[in-house]
This record gives C-alpha cells, sequence and structure tokens, in this order.
C-alpha cells in the first residue's frame, strides 16, 4: 500500500496525459479513487485567452466545452470516475497548489517535457508546481527533445 492518502495528477490533455495519470494510479496501488486529475487553464480574461477568427475572446464555458470531454475521454481510457476530474482556470501551478491544498493532496504528479536551453532558463508549469507546492512533487519525463 502507498503511503500516499490523496494524489494529485495534473495533466495537460496532450497525448502523454494517460501515461501521467496511469503512473499516478500505480502509486494508488489497489486504491484508485485516491487519484483526482486536474487540468488548469489559462482564464481567458486574465490570462492567455484565444481570439478567434471573429476577434472574440473565448469564454471560459467554451473552454470547459472543449476541454471536458477530452478529459473525460482520458479518465474513462484509464479506468478513472469521470468524478474524479477537475477544469479550473488561472495560472496553472496555482490552480494545482490550491486544489491540492483544497484535497489534502500529499502528492501531486505532472509530466515534464525534459526541455533545456532557453526554455528551462525561462522555467515550465512542471518547475512551477514543484517550487510553490506544499506536498511532494513526482514529474513523470514525457516526449522531449
Amino acid at each position: 500500500m502507498s503511503h500516499y492518502q490523496t494524489i494529485l495528477c495534473a495533466v495537460d490533455l496532450s497525448d502523454e496525459s494517460a501515461i501521467i495519470i496511469k503512473k499516478a494510479m500505480r502509486l494508488a496501488g489497489d486504491d484508485p479513487e485516491r487519484v483526482q486529475v486536474i487540468h488548469a487553464c489559462e482564464h481567458p480574461i486574465t490570462g492567455y485567452g484565444e481570439i478567434t477568427g471573429k476577434n472574440h475572446v473565448i469564454t471560459e464555458a467554451q473552454i470547459r466545452q472543449q476541454a471536458y470531454p477530452l478529459l473525460c475521454q482520458i479518465l474513462e481510457t484509464v479506468g478513472l470516475d469521470v468524478g474524479q476530474a477537475h477544469i479550473v482556470f488561472g495560472r496553472p501551478a496555482d490552480a494545482v497548489h490550491e486544489l491540492a491544498k483544497t484535497l489534502g493532496a500529499d502528492l501531486i504528479v505532472t509530466g515534464s517535457h525534459g526541455k533545456a536551453g532557453i526554455q528551462l532558463l525561462l522555467g515550465s508549469t512542471a518547475n512551477s508546481i514543484l517550487h510553490g507546492a506544499e506536498c511532494d512533487v513526482l514529474t513523470i519525463r514525457v516526449g522531449g527533445d
């Protein structure tokens, strides 16, 4: 049995998301209900809102309509319940930290693309999650160059 009671898995809905969640599930052992999954989106007004062809900012509701089915499909693939999914808005690292605190998570699992050079110097979401977390953080290397 894992000593982690609540595992928060942060994903970006990329093809690697299922890999990251499966590794988090292995840490949960025989109790996959201990794994919660978060996808954090920049807020369309205060963050980097996308501009449509008609110069309209995409709303939170529109982003949720796009992201929720993708997240549910990933959860179905790995065998988790959609009730374990969280879509939140804000700076991704801050949103992950806040939900981890709310859930009482004792481990955050996230992916890292292993960037180097200028991308490493500028930081990444995984790095921001690591340095602001109040619990353990496990980064799973995915993809990469």
